[in-house]
């Protein structure tokens, strides 16, 4: 389990808009806070078809959502990174693997937002598409990436992390042997 969040970029945008080499927290939560932009627009547009039809319930979602808009600018830059889904992934030093439940083909580029370690700040890097894998039934699309131009600091933090869950592994299966 890894704290863990990614947008699908696509072939296009990946060309026009590359990640800077090194990003610092203010440019990760503005660009992971593009989706809660859109996704509110989103929210507005039908809250206002809603209220065509429903005044009282279109009043109600709006209050609801202006005041998880409330909540959201209360959280100060260190709290955001706590809002990251965890996420169960394959990882290692040189990809990934992550279930998703967008449609994505290998042209695309996924940028992720992880934080393999606790204090440090999130690592967030471009990944190429190496493998698509649907689900059988359908529900999420597993995505085995290859990371793209990381940071050796950032490889750092992932590499300890790693090895940190090889060690506690290592300690359970001993533990479970003396048991």
């Amino acid at each position: 389990m890894l704290p863990c969040s990614y947008r699908i970029v696509p072939e296009e945008e990946a060309i026009n808009q590359p990640l800077p080499t090194s990003p610092d927290a203010s440019y990760i939560e503005k660009y992971f806070m593009e989706n809660l932009t859109q996704l509110d627009e989103q929210l507005d547009t039908v809250i206002s078809q809603i209220g065509q039809k429903s005044a009282l319930l279109a009043t109600a979602l709006t209050a609801m959502n202006s005041k998880i808009n409330f909540l959201l600018q209360t959280v100060d830059r260190k709290q955001l990174v706590h809002a990251i889904p965890q996420r169960m992934v394959n990882i290692s030093a040189g990809g990934i693997a992550i279930k998703i439940s967008e449609d994505v083909n290998t042209n695309d580029k996924i940028d992720l937002l992880f934080q393999p370690l606790e204090d440090e700040s999130p690592v967030l890097v471009r990944c190429n598409i190496v493998k698509i894998m649907p689900e059988a039934d359908g529900s999420a699309t597993t995505v085995a990436l290859e990371y793209e131009n990381m940071s050796e600091d950032d490889r750092r933090k992932l590499v300890y992390f790693i090895q940190s869950k090889e060690i506690e592994l290592a300690n359970q299966m001993k533990k479970q042997q003396t048991d």
